[in-house]
Parts: C-alpha cells; sequence; structure tokens
C-alpha cells in the first residue's frame, strides 16, 4: 500500500469537509516549521546550539538558544501562510499581529495560532525527547474589541490542535476535530507519513506520570489518588479494576513526551498545583488547551482537578492551570478525590 503524505491527507480531509480547506495551507506551514525544528534538535552539539541565550522570558524562565531560534521559525512560517493574522507565543510577553512580524500588511487571515515552540527545553543538552506544541482558533466574528480576543477564547473553541515530538524519531500528532492522527518524519524523503489514524485511548491505563519530587507540597486530594492508584486500591472502582491494575510510573520532564507516551500506552499524567504555587505551573492556553483537544480528540480527558480544561476561561495569556490528562477514568478518579478532600484553594 502506497504511503499516505501529511499534505495528501490533509487534502483528502479537505474535500470531504470544506471548512478544513482554510486551514490547510496553515497546517502546511506547522509541517514545515516542525521539519526545520527537528533538523536543528538533530545538530545540536554539532553546530553549538546546546546552552543559554542569555535572556530570560516573560515567565523568567532562562532561555535557550534553540526557544529563541524555534519561537522565530514558528512565527514566521505561520504568518506567512496568508492564513494567520496574530499568533501568540509563549516566550513572547504579548500575542504579535502578523503584520508585525512579516513587517508587511499583505501578511493576515482569519486564523490566530498560539503555541510552545519547544516544550522541555532543559532537556536539550541531555538528548532526551522535546516537542512543540500548538493550537488554531478561527477569529470570532463579534467579540470585545481586546486585540488579545482572538487568542484567549476557551479551548472548545480550538479548531484544530497537536504536536510534534521530537524524539528517536520525529512525530506529528494532530486533529482538526475529525479523530486524532499521528504522522512520523522519514529522513530519507523529508516527508510526513501517516502511521496511525483516528488513535483510541483505553478507558483505563496503567502509567502514571507525576513528578513526586513536589509530593510534600501537593493537596490532600492528589496525595490521596496517587497512595491509593499505587496500592491498587482506588476509591470508585470495583474490586476486579483495581486488581487488575499494574502502575507504572513514568516522567520524562517535557510534557509532549509525557502526554505522547500517555496516549499510547494509557494512563495519567499528572502536574498539580502546590502549596506555593496552587494555580500550577502549565500554561493554559499555549500546553494545556492544545492538549487537552488532543487527547479528548482520542477518547481521553483533560481536568484541572474540578473542572474540564478545554470549558476555562482565559482570562490572561500567560494563566496558569493544574493539569490532570489521560484515560477518563483515572482522571474522573482524580476529580472525585479532589472533591472529597475539599480542597481549601478554587486554583
Amino acid at each position: 500500500m502506497e504511503k499516505k503524505t501529511f499534505r495528501r491527507f490533509m487534502q483528502e480531509e479537505a474535500f470531504r469537509v470544506p471548512d478544513v480547506e482554510g486551514v490547510y495551507p496553515l497546517l502546511c506551514s506547522l509541517e514545515l516549521a516542525c521539519r526545520d525544528i527537528n533538523r536543528l534538535m538533530r545538530r545540536v552539539s554539532t553546530d553549538s546550539l546546546d546552552g543559554l541565550q542569555g535572556s530570560s522570558n516573560i515567565q523568567g524562565e532562562d532561555q535557550k538558544k534553540l526557544d529563541v531560534i524555534s519561537n522565530r521559525i514558528m512565527k514566521l512560517a505561520l504568518c506567512c501562510s496568508n492564513k494567520v493574522s496574530m499568533v501568540a507565543s509563549e516566550e513572547d510577553d504579548e500575542p504579535c499581529l502578523c503584520s508585525t512580524v512579516t513587517d508587511s500588511q499583505a501578511f493576515s487571515g482569519e486564523y490566530a495560532v498560539v503555541f510552545d515552540p519547544l516544550d522541555g527545553s532543559s532537556n536539550i543538552d541531555s538528548g532526551l525527547p522535546t516537542g512543540t506544541i500548538f493550537g488554531v482558533y478561527r477569529d470570532p466574528k463579534f467579540g470585545p474589541k481586546d486585540p488579545t480576543a482572538t487568542v484567549k477564547q476557551q479551548g472548545r473553541a480550538l479548531v484544530a490542535a497537536g504536536y510534534c515530538l521530537y524524539s528517536a524519531s520525529c512525530q506529528l500528532v494532530i486533529t482538526i476535530r475529525s479523530g486524532l492522527h499521528m504522522f512520523s518524519l522519514d529522513d530519507s524523503t523529508g516527508q510526513f507519513y501517516l502511521t496511525r489514524s483516528n488513535i483510541r485511548m483505553p478507558r483505563s491505563g496503567n502509567i502514571y506520570s507525576f513528578n513526586d519530587v513536589y509530593f510534600d507540597d501537593w493537596e490532600p486530594g492528589v496525595l490521596a489518588f496517587l497512595a491509593d492508584l499505587k496500592r491498587k486500591k482506588l476509591a470508585g472502582a470495583s474490586v476486579a479494576q483495581n486488581a487488575a491494575r499494574k502502575p507504572s510510573g513514568r516522567y520524562m520532564g517535557a510534557l509532549v513526551a509525557d502526554v505522547h507516551n500517555i496516549i499510547l500506552n494509557g494512563g495519567i499524567f499528572g502536574y498539580p498545583g502546590t502549596l506555593d504555587k496552587p494555580k500550577g505551573k502549565l500554561r493554559l492556553l499555549y500546553e494545556a488547551n492544545p492538549l487537552a483537544l488532543v487527547i479528548e480528540e482520542a477518547g481521553g480527558y483533560a481536568s484541572n482537578g474540578r473542572k474540564r480544561i478545554l470549558d476555562l476561561v482565559v482570562d490572561d495569556v500567560h494563566q496558569r492551570t493544574p493539569l490532570f490528562i489521560g484515560c477518563v477514568e483515572e482522571v474522573a478518579a482524580v476529580e472525585r478525590y479532589q472533591s472529597f478532600y475539599s480542597f481549601p484553594t478554587d486554583a
């Protein structure tokens, strides 16, 4: 059987669903950007691309050289698609109009794209997995005159979302609201080929991916959930379900890599709030919302511990949130534990 390229797949989707036709050039630009970033990731050591840039982003985090370069690649690729009016990056203080990125009024469109250009960049120098996360919104026809209103829509308004994983192989995983599809980069041809279509997660899984170094700072519901999960005595699950559990801890330090593992093998990823940071660390706009759509398209669920991520209101472009994402049964169990232990702070 002939292998199907990313572009051919998207052309067929556009033929089948006319709404996809408008976003097709934008998706092709995302694919090109992922190829370029992956190429740089392969040359980190030989081209001296490792180490710090010597500056920090809006969150006060030290930027790696590839953080800055990847951010520039994403912005230019998207704005030159002629379909994007605004881009919002985790690395920038504020969203920016494409007319300022390209220095030309000719580049504009009806979509806005939010992205984390290089998730898990602390892994770069060690050669561990990193990734790019993105989400696409359509400009609202009506609404406030706030120029950032387009990117401050709820996650359920996303028209497309996905990520690119840079690891042993380069994987592009994307949804255009018609299922979740995975494409793998063939280094010999430079093309992404469809390798999995309509990915479906199990309702329950064994992997739990939490950074246990913060264990003492987590709230009681999270602690009780993990303790019961490891003892195979999860409240609300049947005796048979608990007996069948084989809990296995996996944590890779890159959100894209951890979520990718959960999608393929089942389980739950969690980044709870802590006593000093009850609102968590992960960004709602650039990380949680796109990945929440990805996971739900595969039959999973994403929550902040009390509410569905895609229903959260975006008040600020750098808003943070706790995140629990993965199989329905595990994430729903976290919500039950959170509710039972009556969290004192509403994240």
